[in-house]
């Protein structure tokens, strides 16, 4: 029998005042947008997996790195939304991370028990990104970037694998060259949370378009349109990584 999981999504912090080029390849409107940070906390039964882990809770940190403005209020901190959830970290055994960008897998370590699952072709470019993406990584200074501090504890993987019942992650390069999704089987049906291969439900449904708009950050573009018609062929529900009507639901399946 296959497992039916419940997803809550939640926000921990928010970009502002990002160029909508960034979200929407070829926008030309000038306007500026906002981006919550959304990590997914998956149950069923007794189990609880994580995909994605956010941002860090230190805002002078972030905001040396990336030229937009970046907060996180004291209600979205993880400590506080893991409590507000009933979950405790150390009771988490495994996290996928879609991708090794910053706002992705700053609180890895918070998960001290858990195994964490990433592409092998994304762990090896985060270890030597172009120069254009080293910001990305969360490498500047002399910092730690945020992907190396739990690396004894993470899993490679080489394309599509099964995680657990009703669970299976997917490979989805193009917004980087490793980044993943992962499906997820509900009582109200399969949705596969996307990653970066779909920032918005606005990406995803492109004006009626046929095929969902790429984002306007990526590493290989026709890997990313190859990505996003095949989620399309799939007829599962996108939940978007940067959405802020995915954090406003907060809760898919049951």
């Amino acid at each position: 029998m296959t497992a039916k999981w419940v997803i809550d999504a939640v926000k921990l912090g928010e970009l502002h005042d990002v160029p909508a080029k960034l979200v929407y390849l070829n926008d030309r409107s000038q306007r500026l947008v906002s981006m919550p940070l959304v990590m997914f906390v998956l149950r069923s039964h007794d189990r609880t997996v994580i995909v994605d882990t956010g941002g860090p809770a230190d805002e002078e940190q972030i905001r040396r790195m990336i030229p937009f403005g970046y907060t996180v209020k004291p209600e979205e901190r993880l400590a506080h939304v893991l409590a507000r959830l009933g979950v405790k970290a150390d009771d988490v055994d495994l996290v996928v991370n879609t991708h090794l960008h910053w706002d992705h897998c700053s609180n890895n370590d918070a998960f001290c028990n858990a195994e964490i699952l990433v592409q092998r072709a994304e762990l090896e470019y985060a270890a030597a990104p172009r120069s254009e993406h080293l910001r990305a990584y969360g490498v500047h200074d002399a910092a730690v970037p945020p992907f190396e501090r739990c690396l004894e504890r993470v899993r490679p993987l080489d394309g599509a694998s099964k995680i657990g019942p009703g669970l299976e992650v997917l490979p989805l390069p193009g917004h980087s060259p490793g980044s993943q999704g992962v499906r997820v089987d509900t009582g109200e049906g399969t949705f596969v949370i996307t990653g970066d291969c779909v920032d918005t439900f606005d990406n995803w449904t492109n004006e009626g378009a046929d095929l969902p708009r790429p984002s306007g950050r990526f590493t290989d573009l026709s890997a990313l349109r190859t990505s996003l018609a095949h989620l399309k062929s799939t007829g599962w529900t996108p939940l978007p990584s940067h959405d802020h009507a995915v954090v406003k639901k907060a809760t898919f399946g049951y």
